[in-house]
């Protein structure tokens, strides 16, 4: 049995990093109802998060050691010059260190690849509420949408230029992969940090099927509800079959050598026990049992390298891949495992011995897959599962939730049940 101390400081160079994780003393700390999730944490130095607000407001949160706090000296001159707030509160118990909070206009490496919005006369865009923030991650991007001449469009805004661009998209889609293209239209500011597309369907596969206990619900509701896993699974079928295709196309970048996850395993093993020490030996017994799975690891493709139901866009019957900046050539039965992986943590928590790819989705998808030329061994899949769930295995703590090490203990007693 794994012991942990749920009060152990996380990071004492950073006592304000404590806050993150207790919603009520942070609204108190802010003066109003805000959670934090989204996090990014670079020991010793820095902590930056999401905060959203009941309202419906998205912003950051960050802290700095005192050694570092000077970064934010741009950030306290931008928000003189432009009139926006940047909120900063000192911690009562630390005089030296503090919190820092500002809407997205001000993050710190978002702030130049968004001028050509303040050029062209946009303003404060997500401030001002003229487009709906759909997703948001603190000095990385930002994904809007925004009305555009009678249009819905969605843009995405990175501090990095896009890893998969218009031209990939479009040669994919020439050869019949469902793929979100690009799209341009003129009026609307352009770089190369900002990538538009058409809105598309209703939303995405995660979100399909999705309905309150069946005990709850009457013989009229529980029609809808075998309908909409109906929906959902022949959606995740088509998914399959979407990135069957995928795999299929020769490589998309100059080289198409890939690594063995020999290293990558080692560097998770890590980091993870890094922030959580007390399964340190629990990790390394992981890791060598998982090794010898990934060592033969199947057909190698051109693969989604992010694939999860999230990111398959769902118009009735029809879907579109999105979100292909993870776009790389690897293992194609890894893909499998990163779609099986984020559903089993949507399902947590979950009972001994489950069958984790006979999960719903899990499962439609990978018939869908198996029905064309290429396909996977169980084997093959589940150590990728694993392999997707250790990547992920620092979720709770970056989604600050209040209980994340017993999530992550609780999420490591279940890949070793997968695995043993």
């Amino acid at each position: 049995m794994t012991v942990i101390d749920p009060t152990a400081a996380v990071d004492p160079t950073l006592p304000g990093l404590e806050e993150f994780f207790d919603s009520d003393r942070l609204s108190g700390l802010l003066g109003r109802p805000v959670r934090a999730d989204r996090l990014r944490h670079k020991p010793g130095t820095s902590a930056v998060a999401r905060i959203r607000e009941a309202g419906g407001g998205i912003g950051w949160l960050a802290t700095y050691s005192p050694d570092a706090a000077a970064k934010l000296e741009k950030t306290f001159s931008r928000s003189v010059g432009s009139g926006l707030e940047v909120q900063h509160v000192a911690l009562p118990d630390y005089p030296d260190h503090s919190l820092v909070s500002g809407p997205i206009e001000l993050d710190h490496r978002l702030y130049r690849p968004m001028r050509p919005f303040r050029r062209d006369g946009f303003g404060w865009i997500f401030v001002d509420r003229s487009v709906e923030v759909l997703n948001y991650n603190p000095q990385r991007r930002v994904v809007f949408a925004l009305r555009h001449r009678g249009e819905r469009l969605v843009c995405k805004l990175g501090a990095s230029t896009p890893h998969a661009d218009g031209e990939l998209l479009a040669r994919l889609a020439s050869r019949g992969v469902p793929v979100l293209e690009t799209v341009d239209r003129s009026g609307l500011p352009t770089s190369s940090h900002v990538q538009y597309f058409t809105w598309f369907g209703s939303g995405d596969l995660s979100t399909v099927g999705t309905s309150n206990q069946s005990s709850q619900l009457g013989a009229a509701d529980l029609r809808d509800t075998a309908g909409a896993g109906a929906d959902a699974a022949a959606a995740s079928y088509a998914a399959g079959m979407a990135l069957a295709l995928l795999h299929q196309q020769p490589p998309a970048f100059d080289t198409h050598r890939w690594r063995a996850p020999a290293g990558s395993l080692i560097k998770l093993a890590r980091e993870t026990s890094s922030l959580l020490p007390g399964i340190t030996d629990r990790l390394e017994r992981l890791r060598v049992g998982l090794e010898p799975l990934l060592r033969r690891p199947g057909r190698a493709a051109l693969i989604h390298g992010d694939f999860s139901a999230d990111q398959v866009l769902v118009d009735g019957n029809d879907i579109r891949l999105t979100d292909l900046e993870r776009c790389t050539y690897g293992a194609g039965a890894s893909d499998l495992g990163s779609f099986a992986a984020v559903e089993i943590l949507h399902s947590m928590p979950l009972v001994r011995d489950t069958d984790v790819l006979a999960l719903p989705r899990t499962a439609a998808m990978l018939d869908g897959y198996s029905a064309g030329p290429t396909g996977a061994t169980e084997t093959e899949v589940l150590g990728w599962t694993i392999f997707h769930l250790l990547n992920r295995l620092n979720e709770p703590f970056r989604s600050c939730s209040p209980t994340w090490r017993q999530d992550m203990v609780n999420q490591l007693d279940l890949m070793e049940n997968i695995l043993w």
